[in-house]
């Protein structure tokens, strides 16, 4: 079964990130938690023919720690703003070895419809045969902001020869999650930059423009 997620997503320059970064260090209650750093690595498949052209299935391979899983992510594009990102997602965990054997060798339909058959069975899609163009790797900092809201997340991005970063913050409490933001925002007088894209979309964006896209192998 698919879980349904919901985030709030803003790119920062990188002064307003040290800022968030700072306030919620300093302004943590003794009784929480102190922020955990997780390092992940996200590899993204896409059309050999056409990576940037629009596909309602999303899919990536994440690495964290020993940890390997492929995710396909399917936007809800009625509840997608610029600053909230709606998605049905599916997952399945594989192999480190079957990992690799699809980033070097693509990752074929026949695969994706016997890893995910129940959201072929769910949603009326057709896979498409995939290759691997690259990775990002994510340092993530999870602050927690109180016991009945998830961690908020602060991401520093790196990917062919650049840097972003990013605040993300899952969870179905949207409306309380934006008041608490742009309190945040105003009192540290900073503003996010640009609208809202998904890691996968920024980039496939940048290979197109650092190489005019060519594919992993």
């Amino acid at each position: 079964m698919p879980s349904t997620e919901t985030e709030l997503k803003y790119l920062l320059s990188r002064e307003s990130f040290r800022s968030i970064y700072h306030c919620l260090s300093v302004n943590r209650k003794p009784s929480d938690k102190k922020p955990s750093l997780i390092r992940q690595v996200n590899y993204y498949f896409a059309s050999p023919d056409s990576p940037l052209a629009w596909h309602p299935i999303n899919i990536r391979i994440r690495f964290i720690g020993k940890k390997s899983e492929l995710t396909c992510k399917i936007p809800i594009l009625d509840k997608t703003t610029d600053t909230i990102q709606n998605s049905y997602e599916y997952n399945s965990q594989i192999s480190r070895k079957e990992a690799f054997h699809f980033i070097e060798n693509g990752l074929p339909a026949k695969t994706q419809a016997e890893l995910f058959s129940d959201m072929l069975e769910n949603h009326p899609l057709l896979p498409l045969d995939l290759v691997c163009y690259g990775h990002l790797r994510t340092a993530r900092f999870s602050f927690p902001v109180g016991d009945d809201l998830p961690p908020l997340l602060l991401d520093i991005n790196a990917y062919l020869g650049t840097f972003d970063y990013e605040l993300e913050w899952e969870l179905d409490q949207i409306q309380k999650a934006d008041i608490i933001l742009k309190g945040l925002f105003e009192k540290l007088n900073i503003s996010p930059i640009g609208r809202l894209k998904p890691k996968r979309r920024r980039f496939l964006e940048r290979l197109q423009e650092s190489t005019g896209v060519h594919a992993f192998h």
